[in-house]
């Protein structure tokens, strides 16, 4: 497993000069860093603080390295200013290449780095790796081992002058960074899988049509956020990063640091995990990166504020020492399907085989391209054997064959809980529809989700 953390983020700007100008005044603290890569074409402000730092990066003068300068410009062309990369921090970014991609993930060889600052003359050395946007799910992303030691970087000291109690609204640490995803199994495979990242949580929240994934590199969480159910329009399409919450001792102090700064914010809430209040910045100054300001009260870091409130549940497995609260649970076998050219005559061998007599009967008109169809009930102890014979020869993909089994039925608690829980998952489901026997609702699921059985989800009233 490897050993990354999140060494920072990185922060695509056009006007260096007013994007450091800003981040000054949101963050509470001057630059740690005013520095260019002559070997890259570009130019950068950082801010380091408690547990990363942040790299504000804009073009510089040469024409530089198209993998870095020419991609940076694409980047400006296409999105303007925005949340740019994440840099992965390494012992030994050569191990961290070889073993990326014995998971599977395309990195770029390795290859050495320098930075200048511009007002010492400082100078800091690294080896960093590029990760391809089609092998990391279209979010940047960068492994980098220093070669400099921390302190070439020093911390980025608070402003001074702003009032009594000023640095407790200021920026103290970086809470975690948000990532969109239209196809969340791509990305839980590409942070998970291949970057070796430690899944914390899996929690989707149906009253937000949300499913969220934390991964852990060090104290800082990525998070991927996405829909509830994953839409066939979103499989294959590109992550995208979005936003960073920035952890501060007080949000009351932190919202008036920046309304004197002339910077606005939501004001203060409570945040979605207990024991947090959250604040939300808005204006240009947040250079296009979605901003939220949040503290940490003593009730945040309790076991039971980690646990799902209201309707919301895990999709992470269970573990000795905590069950999976799922979305739904399987209540039984309901019936099994099976096809026949005969209805009369194969219930008729079905009782004198096993002794199952017909107990109800129904038709079901067609209905579009779905065929109609005879159906008859065989009860067998808590379950029930259904036979099915089509109204008319079959001409069409979507019938039942004409003899044999055609399809099993499992009730659950919840069709329509059942229904999202499965296509945040990424598996193929029907909308949920009348069932053809009455007081019941169907769903059906893609077979190859059941290993080629044709399944069907049911719920009674």
């Amino acid at each position: 497993m490897s050993d990354f953390t999140l060494d920072h983020v990185v922060i695509a700007v056009q006007d260096l000069d007013a994007a450091t100008e800003d981040y000054t005044a949101l963050l509470g603290r001057e630059p740690s860093w005013r520095g260019e890569h002559p070997k890259y074409g570009t130019k950068n402000t950082l801010f380091r603080i408690d547990n990363t730092y942040i790299e504000l990066l804009s073009l510089g003068a040469g024409k530089g390295d198209k993998r870095w300068a020419g991609e940076l410009s694409r980047f400006f062309q296409n999105s303007g200013d925005g949340l740019y990369a994440l840099a992965l921090g390494t012992s030994d970014v050569n191990a961290a290449v070889r073993e990326a991609r014995d998971n599977g993930l395309d990195v770029l060889d390795p290859s050495d780095g320098e930075g200048v600052d511009l007002i010492s003359g400082a100078r800091r050395q690294w080896r960093n790796a590029q990760v391809p946007l089609k092998s990391s799910n279209g979010a940047r992303i960068f492994f980098i081992q220093h070669k400099s030691p921390p302190d070439a970087l020093p911390v980025a000291a608070t402003i001074d002058g702003v009032g009594a109690g000023a640095p407790s609204g200021c920026v103290k640490r970086m809470d975690h960074a948000v990532v969109l995803s239209a196809d969340m199994e791509a990305s839980r495979r590409v942070w998970g899988e291949a970057i070796g990242a430690r899944l914390a949580l899996d929690r989707t929240f149906p009253e937000r049509n949300t499913r969220i994934l934390f991964f852990r590199l060090g104290d800082i969480t990525v998070e991927i956020s996405g829909g509830a159910a994953q839409s066939k329009e979103g499989v294959g399409k590109p992550d995208r990063m979005w936003g960073i919450a920035w952890g501060v001792d007080s949000i009351d102090a932190a919202c008036a640091r920046l309304a004197a700064a002339g910077i606005e914010t939501s004001g203060p809430r409570p945040g979605i995990k207990p024991g947090t209040i959250i604040a939300t910045v808005k204006g240009p100054q947040t250079h296009g990166v979605a901003t939220l300001l949040i503290e940490h009260t003593a009730e945040s870091f309790r076991p039971e504020s980690r646990e799902p409130h209201g309707m919301a549940y895990d999709n992470a497995p269970a573990t000795a020492d905590r069950p999976q609260a799922r979305a739904f649970h399987a209540v039984a076998l309901d019936h099994v399907v099976f096809a026949t050219a005969d209805l009369e005559a194969t219930a008729a061998k079905w009782a004198a085989t096993l002794g199952l007599p017909v107990t109800e009967t129904g038709t079901i008109d067609a209905r579009g391209a779905r065929p109609g169809f005879r159906m008859a009930k065989l009860p067998a102890g808590n379950a029930f054997v259904e036979l099915v014979q089509p109204l008319q020869p079959p001409t069409s993909t979507i019938q039942p064959p004409a003899q044999g089994m055609f399809s099993m039925s499992i009730e659950v608690d919840d069709l329509d809980a059942a229904v999202r829980d499965l296509r945040a998952k990424g598996v193929l489901v029907s909308d949920p529809a009348p069932g053809a026997w009455p007081g019941t609702r169907t769903a059906q699921v893609n077979k190859q989700a059941a290993n080629g059985v044709p399944l069907q989800l049911l719920q009674r009233s």
